[in-house]
């Protein structure tokens, strides 16, 4: 993996080793990203790529959401193994893998949490651990979830933890922008931290749904 800086941070390129292989049906040369052959347009197994690879993105936290969907949906349905029936079992099952490939690659991507964690991955970047200590506010929130008597209270807490997330993407934006992954690291360990009290607040609040006769 390579990095390089255009002014605008590091950006991150995946290499991939061997880049050009042999198609399994008739031997020409294919490049790694092929989903066919140039040649006999044999539908190609996957190879190893990373998600952004895959989906022909630029390598980055700050995508387009809508490029992406429109990427997954184009290829994936280039690639539905019910095109390929009389072309036998075998590039059914190579469709069949590459559309599950990019289906991989795209739940990754799609999601902020789980983008930045492959980021950072991908970069080496070791990650960090969520400390209550080191995030007063996030124990607040839990003892306001915790204390809240009715729904309502429990939407307002709700609320106050999606606008505390949507600031944690700002801020992973900015860093991973600015080629700043350490703290690209310590904002996803408490981006993380606010998702797990998320997902609390809708538990308690179905509970309290469920009390209403």
């Amino acid at each position: 993996m390579s990095q390089s800086d255009n002014g605008n941070g590091p950006r991150i390129a995946g290499t991939i080793a061997g880049d050009m292989q042999p198609c399994w049906l008739c031997s020409r040369s294919v490049s790694a990203r092929a989903l066919f052959c140039h040649g006999c347009g044999a539908v190609l197994p996957p190879r190893e790529l990373d998600h952004f690879a895959r989906l022909n993105l630029e390598c980055r936290f700050d995508i387009d959401l809508e490029q992406l969907g429109r990427q997954h949906t184009g290829l994936t349905k280039a690639l539905d193994p019910e095109r390929f029936v009389a072309r036998g079992a075998r590039q059914q099952a190579h469709a069949r893998a590459q559309a599950e490939a990019m289906t991989a690659a795209y739940e990754v991507l799609r999601d902020p949490v789980r983008r930045a964690s492959y980021l950072l991955e991908m970069l080496g970047i070791e990650r960090v651990a969520a400390s209550p200590a080191d995030d007063p506010d996030a124990m607040d929130l839990r003892g306001d979830l915790a204390a809240a008597p009715d729904a309502a209270a429990v939407d307002r807490v709700a609320l106050d933890v999606v606008h505390r997330i949507e600031a944690c993407i700002r801020d992973l934006s900015i860093a991973f922008r600015t080629g700043l992954t350490g703290n690209a690291a310590r904002v996803l360990a408490r981006l993380e931290d606010l998702e797990a009290i998320a997902e609390a607040a809708r538990e308690r609040r179905a509970a309290f749904t469920d009390k209403t006769p």
